[in-house]
């Protein structure tokens, strides 16, 4: 086994401290033996970081060595893995371990390195609470050190805690810095930090460092990889050392055994590491300054590396200029400078499926052949072996996909020594190159594209619709195509030969936007896009789209300029009849909502100008939902239509045109059985009276739909601007509000808005309107407050909570809407969100581990007036998949004995389904204990107006012991809410008070909350 032997490396990189050194020492390690090492890049493009999934070489090479792995951005395609694997060559994974294909894989022992370093920081130093920092991406090292983390902690017995892990975007310092931002920013509550890269640690440290805090004294560190700067940093880094030149040599080693026979029974290696002690982690260290001599020394070899890295990008900028000014990219002036051998080789464009390459360019420097122009190599025989040159120490063989964001063009193979910088990271000037490589590939495409346009335009400037022309300016002269003349011989012209010819068609009403627009083109150079009108002397006219842009002189004078003309006069009119339906209503063709605040917007312009008043009348019907649900929702329809007409006629007396131009009257359906009508320039409040009685007066006659004769009358409420609002919001509320009082004074009249209308019932109103919207928009949130059990001291269930997060008034407590969404009916919908969210809330707590608690959820007597109440609840405990047994009815004594006989059969239906009832405020109703006896309820609750002040009060105090000693004699259990002294915990404990919720032991709180709460609560100690 030897000079034939090839040997293929596919990783990401091969620069950098961590993918340079270890391909050094594998190019080492196969020059001894004389084989000849393949890199197949998986990174395709310094931008383009797409899966590698290129089955390239796997029949022509010998084994593999692969250094990505499968949690990486850019992991080996599964097709690809299972090409290699058929092919029986032996496979060895660098640095991570495979699953999907038989291979060996040697790795570094990072979990038991994280550990041992960890516990040093436990045992050692007696640390507890210790902070994990290491970047969030996909790198296996940093997953195993993070589970090395958690073994230390586990093996101490220490719990973990997510709230000491921070996570940064990337392993150098700057994700160190940011990561003690973030711990800054949380306050510090640990004493030791381990970091997963030695430069996370260093940016970890000198941030805290900066914000006052002592390394070591305050806070220990351990970092991982020892850097050659950890020995020096300040304070020298207590690190763990790991072996490149080790893993290397052990892969190596490793595939080389299996090429001659050998069979390895373990399928992992794992290279060992080293704790190294230094003094970031509190330890005695007595560091050792570097000499100046070495100091210098590094100095010069960095800038001389720097000058290095300079005059290569300069070479590099040459070689790119030459490669790519030809017309076509030259491939050998791009490489041939550092490489001795390469061949560019494209995919067959002939075939769907990319299965073969052209060799299309290739040169070769020290007088052996190159693979010929137009050879075709399957892509599993790529580079062609029998081509390549003899291979020298310290060559090695580099294949590259040739791919970027727009194009995927081929392959680049090149021979070419070790890189002198190959330890610094994006050094790599051969990457870049083949990046360029494929934007010079698509430049050579796009020129391709180009010509094969210029001839395709000739054919379709003879065969558009549109009309192309060409205007010379020298001559003022106009080309047209034989489409043009459609255009304008549809307005009875004939085709305009000069510009004052063309411009003389142009509609007058757009003929200053236009040349205002052709101006500019001329001055600016850009390009010319507008739509206009052009009339004929018939005064026939048609809308056009045209396009243009010019040509101009070395001098940047404009010479040229061509363009199109297209007939758009069908686009126009749809434009209309959609712009009229947005503005409009459907059903009646009244405007709509949105063109009744802009004509209240122009009123209002108009009543500054001229110092006049504006009008608003909200008109609401009455009986229309009766109408409608009896005659159906088409006759409903017909009415309103009919009523629109009959408000139209209504006020059009008053929609008059005066002197200015100006309409004085809008009418607009705001939805629904709802108009609206704007009143411009009136003199007092007669003219709303006088208007509002001229509607009422058509409603006296019947209307006949379905040869139904159908009476209705209207609710109308006036505003005026200025004296009741300032724009369409404020004086249609302020309308609103009128129309509300006209209809608590009897309907089918008009009241006007007044200061009579006091904050009391503005706030109602405001409030009625604002919840009404809360619905739609899930407003709505629960708290939960815990309820324990006495005897334990444990939490044994939760009460749901509702609160109305409003975005005017912030969070809004039950007792402020509640009773007017029970008035308007809202409490249905309000109450079927509250016990389905409630129950799904529940049901995820226990899902997610915590023990199961009983949700216990307030119904209201509207909601158990429901006939369908009981199929409600079913219906949400099998939707959330609650077992019922963890959940609560609570209804109040008011409620339980509205209806007995309904109430108790609905409640026995749910107790027999396993849901549990609890009599709610028990002691302010009028139950009996007959009542109590019929029910199926477990639990009565003692409001809390009792347990007010029932230490120190008598009356509140036997009332309170009463009711524990009846409930107990039913058997029932008893619930104390409100508990807020220890005085008051200490009465329900000796009278035996089974559970309590108060704010002694929690407020209500929001989900994320009571987990937290859960976890970490510590109640009281009992007495």
């Amino acid at each position: 086994m030897g000079i034939n032997t090839h040997i293929s490396l596919v990783t990401p990189f091969l620069d950098g401290d961590y993918y340079g050194r270890v391909f050094l020492e594998l190019l080492n390690e196969a020059n001894k033996k004389h084989f000849t090492l393949f890199t197949i890049q998986s990174r395709a493009a310094v931008n383009n970081p797409v899966p590698f999934n290129y089955p390239v070489g796997t029949s022509v090479l010998d084994g593999w060595l692969l250094m990505t792995n499968p949690h990486s951005l850019l992991p080996l395609d599964p097709k690809l893995l299972k090409k290699i694997a058929s092919s029986g060559k032996p496979v060895v994974t660098i640095g991570y371990q495979e699953d999907r294909v038989n291979c060996h894989s040697v790795v570094i022992d990072n979990r038991e390195s994280t550990k041992a370093a960890v516990l040093h920081l436990i045992r050692d130093h007696g640390h507890r609470r210790i902070a994990f920092v290491g970047s969030n991406n996909e790198h296996l090292d940093m997953l195993e050190r993070f589970e090395g983390y958690l073994e230390a902690l586990a093996d101490s017995g220490i719990q973990y805690d997510e709230e000491l892990v921070f996570y940064n975007s990337d392993a150098l310092r700057v994700g160190g810095y940011h990561s003690a931002e973030a711990m800054l920013e949380k306050k510090i509550n640990f004493t030791a930090i381990f970091a997963s890269t030695d430069l996370n640690a260093m940016g970890v440290i000198e941030k805290l460092q900066r914000a006052g805090h002592r390394i070591p004294e305050d806070i220990a560190v351990i970092g991982f990889d020892d850097l050659p700067p950890a020995a020096t940093f300040n304070p020298p880094l207590t690190t763990v050392r790991q072996s490149f030149e080790d893993l290397a040599k052990t892969s190596f080693d490793i595939i080389f055994r299996k090429l001659n026979g050998e069979i390895i029974k373990d399928s992992v290696t794992k290279i060992k590491t080293e704790l190294v002690i230094r003094s970031s982690c509190g330890c005695e260290y007595n560091s050792v300054l570097e000499p100046t001599a070495d100091v210098k020394k590094q100095l010069t070899e960095s800038n001389a590396n720097l000058d290095t890295i300079i005059k290569r990008y300069d070479k590099f900028v040459r070689r790119w200029a030459s490669a790519t000014r030809e017309k076509k990219f030259n491939f050998s002036n791009m490489f041939s400078e550092k490489s001795s051998w390469g061949c560019l080789a494209l995919w067959d464009n002939r075939e769907k499926n990319r299965k073969n390459l052209i060799i299309t360019q290739a040169f070769s420097k020290n007088g052996e052949s190159a693979p010929p122009i137009g050879l075709r190599v399957p892509i599993e025989q790529f580079p062609p072996t029998e081509w390549l040159p003899s291979v020298r120490e310290n060559d090695f063989v580099r294949v590259q996909s040739v791919k970027n964001e727009r194009g995927d063009w081929g392959f680049i193979a090149i021979v070419a020594p070790v890189d002198e910088l190959i330890l610094i990271s994006a050094a790599d000037i051969t990457l870049i190159s083949y990046t360029i490589s494929a934007s010079a590939l698509e430049r050579d495409e796009l020129f391709q594209q180009l010509h094969l346009i210029a001839e395709q335009l000739e054919i379709v400037s003879k065969t558009t619709n549109d009309g192309i022309w060409d205007w010379d300016i020298i001559t003022n002269h106009i080309e047209w195509n034989n489409r043009s003349n459609d255009i304008f011989k549809s307005i009875g012209e004939k085709l305009p030969t000069s510009s004052e010819s063309f411009f003389n068609l142009i509609h007058p009403e757009d003929k200053d936007r236009v040349m205002a627009s052709w101006r500019e083109q001329l001055d600016k150079a850009d390009s010319l896009k507008i739509e206009f009108r052009i009339q004929g002397k018939n005064e026939e006219e048609l809308w056009v789209y045209l396009t243009a842009d010019s040509l101009r002189d070395k001098d940047e004078k404009v010479v040229r300029i061509i363009g199109s003309i297209t007939n758009i006069s069908e686009k126009k009119f749809a434009e209309q009849q959609i712009r009229h339906l947005a503005f409009h209503d459907g059903l009646t063709g009244l405007p709509n909502r949105q063109l009744a605040r802009d004509r209240l917007d122009l009123y209002i312009e108009q009543a500054n100008r001229y110092q006049f008043k504006l009008g608003v009348l909200l008109i609401d019907l009455n009986r229309f939902k009766v109408i409608n649900d009896t005659l159906g929702h088409h006759a409903g329809d017909q009415l309103i239509q009919n009523i629109a007409r009959v408000l139209e006629n209504a006020i059009e007396p008053f929609n008059t045109i005066s002197q200015d131009n100006h309409q004085q009257a809008t009418i607009a359906r705001l939805g629904g059985d709802e108009f609206i009508v704007l009143l411009a320039d009136i003199d007092d409040l007669n003219d709303l009276y006088s208007v509002g009685d001229r509607i009422n007066q058509q409603f006296k006659e019947p209307f006949i739909i379905d040869n139904h004769e159908v009476f209705t009358s209207a609710s109308i409420g006036g505003s005026v601007y200025p004296n009741h609002g300032r724009d369409f919001d404020e004086l249609s509320q302020c309308a609103d509000m009128a129309m509300y009082r006209a209809k608590e004074n009897g309907k089918n009249q008009i009241e006007i808005y007044s200061s009579e209308l006091d904050s009391t019932t503005m706030k109602r109103f405001s409030m009625e309107n604002q919840l009404r919207k809360a619905v739609e928009r899930n407003e709505f949130v629960l708290h939960y407050q815990p309820q324990l059990n006495l005897e334990n001291n444990q939490i044994i269930g939760i009460e749901a909570l509702l609160r109305w997060n409003s975005p005017d008034h912030g969070i809004v407590a039950p007792l402020e809407f509640i009773p007017i969404a029970e008035e308007i009916g809202l409490i249905i919908p309000i109450g079927h969100w509250v016990l389905k969210e409630a129950c799904r809330q529940t049901k995820s707590w226990i899902d997610e581990g915590l023990p199961p608690m009983t949700i216990a959820v307030n119904i209201s007597a509207r909601q158990m007036q429901q006939k369908d109440f009981v199929e409600t609840v079913k219906s949400i405990l099998e939707e959330t998949q609650l077992p019922p047994v963890y959940l609560c009815l609570e209804i109040t004594e008011s409620t339980a004995i509205k209806n007995v006989e309904n109430s108790l059969d609905m409640l026995k239906q749910l107790g027999d389904i396993g849901v549990n009832i609890a009599i709610d405020d028990f002691g302010t109703g009028y139950s009996s204990l007959a009542m109590l006896k019929q029910l199926p309820i477990s639990n009565i609750k003692i409001d809390k107006s009792f347990i007010q002040d029932m230490d120190i009060d008598k009356d509140n105090g036997a009332i309170v012991k009463a009711i524990i000693a009846m409930a107990h004699s039913l058997e029932l259990t008893v619930t104390a809410e409100g508990v807020e002294t220890e005085g008051q915990r200490d009465v329900l404990i000796n009278e035996k008070t089974n559970y309590v919720q108060g704010y002694l032991f929690s407020k209500a709180l929001t989900p994320k909350d009571f987990m937290r709460y859960i976890k970490s609560v510590a109640f009281p100690p009992l007495r």
